[in-house]
């Protein structure tokens, strides 16, 4: 009877080990947006503020959960593997970082600023999100963001764009989806100096 009970734990705790290694610890993965800000020639914004205000109208940006998409209708979030701080900070922070760079406007600033601008850039994200196809033997991530370029003082909406890019995952797993949006991201960011440039070789109201 003791050797009978003395196999049963052996068996129990190969079991509970198994179980631990299968499991895994979390993972907590951050946005990696190293846009390299270009500067550009265009001279009319030069004694402009800019702030940059963001749109929170998308859920899954707004929580640390990595979420993703099976076929046309399934959303799921991974269970283990989380982002450091919700997407909106990091993709805020990261669109005043690189605009500065770029020497388009006197200065950028966020909404929080005590700084009264002279125009405001309004983003609403859309889409950030890894997709798979029904049999998750592939996956793309798309990011997809809607600009408006705004008068302070009178709201009036001057200009407007969406920016969307697809490309496909770097692997069908979070980190993958991670690599891919962030990629994704810092293309979409790049476009957008891009435009704002475009706008600030006219004449501005």
């Amino acid at each position: 009877m003791k050797r009978v009970l003395f196999y049963v734990f052996i068996m129990m705790f190969i079991s509970g080990c198994s179980f631990h290694t299968i499991v895994g610890a979390s993972n907590e993965y951050a946005l990696d947006i190293t846009q390299d800000a270009q500067e550009y020639n265009s001279t009319n914004c030069k004694e402009y503020v800019l702030q940059v205000k963001n749109i929170d109208t998308y859920n899954p940006i707004l929580s640390r959960s990595i979420y993703y998409s099976v076929g046309d209708y399934e959303l799921f979030t991974y269970t283990k593997s989380n982002w450091q701080e919700a997407p909106f900070k990091s993709i805020k922070a990261a669109m005043i970082k690189s605009l500065r760079g770029t020497g388009i406007f006197k200065d950028v600033v966020s909404n929080r600023s005590s700084v009264e601008p002279d125009y405001v850039l309004e983003y609403s994200v859309e889409n950030l999100m890894q997709y798979f196809d029904e049999d998750m033997n592939s996956a793309f991530v798309d990011v997809k963001i809607h600009f408006s370029f705004m008068n302070y003082k009178t709201s009036k909406l001057l200009y407007s764009t969406t920016i969307d890019k697809k490309i496909p995952s770097s692997s069908l797993d979070a980190i993958g989806g991670v690599k891919s949006i962030s990629k994704a991201l810092n293309d979409v960011i790049g476009e957008n100096a891009m435009w704002l440039d475009g706008i600030c070789q006219k004449e501005i109201k």
